[in-house]
């Protein structure tokens, strides 16, 4: 224990947990083929939402969630892959794992947009 009498918990996973990455608690808005959402929980494989309408395991969504960091609102752009649909209160609760991109989109200097205070700017060749 820490000398300060500080703890910090560790969730741990059980044999039968199927999801490969953590997940984290965070309500925050995000859109889901165009229609608002509020994710519940998010992970580096996968994420679940609350929506006001169900979607079909197997379907494929379009997922933008808006993030904050230094007063700029910064689009997270992702497809992912219904894997459940069940009502919840207010509407339904789906999860969904991320699906990986096929391929790199070219990033042109004029593009990126303006680090916030404290984050390196990258170094990006000029494109001739």
């Amino acid at each position: 224990m820490p000398a300060d009498g500080v703890t910090i918990p560790v969730p741990l996973r059980s044999r039968s947990e199927r999801r490969e990455a953590e997940r984290f608690g965070a309500a925050m808005p995000v859109s889901v083929d165009g229609a608002p959402a509020t994710t519940q929980d998010l992970s580096a494989s996968g994420l679940s939402f609350l929506s006001d309408r169900a979607y079909e395991a197997g379907a494929r969504v379009q997922v933008v969630i808006e993030y904050l960091l230094d007063g700029h609102q910064y689009p997270l752009r992702c497809e992912a892959e219904v894997v459940r649909s069940e009502p919840a209160e207010g509407g339904f609760r789906i999860g969904a794992r991320l699906l990986p991109r096929p391929e790199l989109v070219p990033l042109t200097v004029g593009d990126a947009a303006p680090p916030g205070p404290g984050v390196p700017r990258p170094h990006l060749p000029r494109a001739d």
